[in-house]
């Protein structure tokens, strides 16, 4: 895998490697490699590697949190989510109060998705001795299992017991994901809960991810683009020859090399991150389609993954559109 980002120090390149042995026998909608990967990932401390210390995570800056997410999000784009999701849990979750959740998340043994009050796709009504409502769009490895953190002025968390799975839905990438319409129906205090922790940042650490998986969904779309074109022959020579080719080579590697670089620089803040995250998902889809180009007629047969490439962006895409809204409701 080629790295188009800044340079990175000895740290970094070594928690690089580690992640690429865990995923060196995991291919996308292999779900059971992909839940085998994130155990291996939890017990080397890395699926919750940037949660703070004292939230129990590996304490680890936002640069390396970020290559982890864009790493995995090169082999499987779920992985990545989830990762990203995992770590904007922790931070909803807070303190001691939540130890045995937060336990279960450094394990990765709970799945908690976070979704936006005032999405479209989300309906949430809150009375005096329930919550009820519909959540239209839940991408989750079991949805049946995951339990919901919604944003909105304030965090609240949903347990399973307070989800019933209403009809399974199709979705154009993310294939290794279950997604499905979600009944809620759940009481204050024992189904719902109130988290103590800022919206905000949960929101920035989720939308900073987004960012990553973004990247690496445009790092292997333009690996696979460049290695393509370096042995399809045409002409008497590789296609990367040939100056129309080349030029769309370089301006995908650039974009890359610009969304790498933008990522690392900074943390995430609620701003900045809903930047990072709108222009990462435009970038990821310029790439895949770049990479679907190269390919010419071959793009579109799965035999080859330029068009899983598209789909994983789209997907993403329609992701951040229901999750990075501005105007949030209290529910």
């Amino acid at each position: 895998m080629s790295w188009l980002g800044p340079p990175l120090d000895q740290e970094q390149r070594d928690v690089l490697e580690v992640v690429a042995r865990v995923l060196a026998d995991v291919s996308p909608g292999d779900t059971d490699a992909l839940a085998l990967a994130r155990k291996r990932l939890a017990d080397l401390g890395l699926w919750t590697v940037g949660v703070p210390e004292e939230l129990g995570g590996g304490g680890a800056g936002w640069s390396t949190t970020a290559l982890v997410i864009e790493r995995l999000s090169r082999t499987a784009p779920e992985l990545g989510i989830a990762c990203a999701h995992a770590h904007a849990a922790a931070l909803a979750l807070g303190g001691s109060a939540h130890g045995e959740l937060l336990a279960g998340l450094h394990a990765a043994e709970t799945e908690l998705v976070i979704v936006e009050s005032a999405a479209p796709h989300v309906v949430l009504r809150r009375q005096a001795t329930r919550v009820d409502g519909r959540i239209e769009r839940l991408d989750a490895f079991t949805v049946d299992e995951a339990g919901v953190v919604v944003l909105g002025d304030s965090a609240v968390m949903l347990a399973p017991s307070a989800l019933r799975v209403a009809s399974r839905l199709r979705t154009t990438g993310l294939d290794s994901f279950q997604t499905a319409a979600v009944a809620v129906d759940g009481r204050p205090g024992d189904d719902v809960v109130t988290l103590s922790a800022p919206a905000s940042l949960v929101r920035a650490q989720l939308l900073g991810g987004t960012a990553a998986v973004a990247a690496g969904i445009a790092g292997a779309a333009f690996d696979a683009a460049a290695a393509y074109a370096r042995s399809r022959h045409q002409f008497g020579g590789p296609i990367s020859a040939l100056p129309a080719v080349r030029r769309l080579l370089e301006d995908q590697a650039l974009r890359t090399a610009n969304l790498l670089r933008a990522l690392l620089a900074d943390a995430p803040d609620p701003l900045g991150a809903t930047a990072i995250a709108r222009e990462g998902c435009d970038a990821a889809l310029s790439v895949a389609d770049a990479a679907l180009q190269v390919h010419g007629g071959y793009g579109y047969l799965k035999e080859y993954p330029a068009e899983r490439f598209v789909r994983d962006a789209v997907s993403l895409g329609a992701f951040l559109g229901s999750s990075s809204l501005v105007s949030i409701l209290q529910i």
